[in-house]
């Protein structure tokens, strides 16, 4: 059994742009009178702000474990898929450019689902994602599972055999 966790490193992005513009949105609030239209749109960013900080911290206790039976995700949302229940693999790469049009890179999640509806999904910032994805190319290909041509193209970018 393997457990793996999204290091700080990858979150802490998250955690201060959550932070920074929840605050900032308190002192906003706290200049202006209650009532206004912008007081109301400072209330509505200051929800999103606190959004994306809970999102960073269920991202940063998160815990996917991986074993000869299935892959499970948690704390929050708690889920469960059996190697023999996969019917579903998608991996989606997502490019970062600069104003100036350079590539700056990106990242690729990786979402499994299983014949119930339920799927799990994790980011490249995890570590040993390329082994998940390996792990996972080998159990669609073994359940039948056809992929799209945007996920074939992104394992064989990462040098993995194609579910056929």
């Amino acid at each position: 059994m393997l457990e793996f966790r999204y290091p700080l490193a990858a979150v802490v992005k998250d955690y201060m742009l959550g932070i920074m513009g929840l605050a900032a949105s308190i002192l906003i609030l706290s200049t202006n009178e209650s009532g206004t239209g912008i007081f109301w749109f400072f209330i509505a960013l200051a929800a999103f702000f606190v959004v994306v900080t809970a999102n960073a911290a269920n991202r940063h206790v998160t815990r996917i474990t991986v074993n000869e039976d299935g892959i499970q995700s948690g704390p929050w949302p708690q889920r469960f898929i059996a190697w023999k229940d996969l019917r579903g693999l998608s991996l989606r790469f997502y490019a970062v450019r600069s104003v100036f049009g350079r590539n700056k890179g990106g990242w690729m999640t990786l979402k499994v689902k299983a014949e119930n509806g339920s799927s799990i999904s994790v980011d490249s910032d995890l570590p040993h994602f390329q082994s998940l994805v390996v792990k996972a190319a080998h159990v669609a290909k073994d359940n039948g599972v056809l992929v799209d041509a945007y996920t074939a193209h992104n394992l064989l970018s990462l040098g993995v055999e194609v579910p056929a």
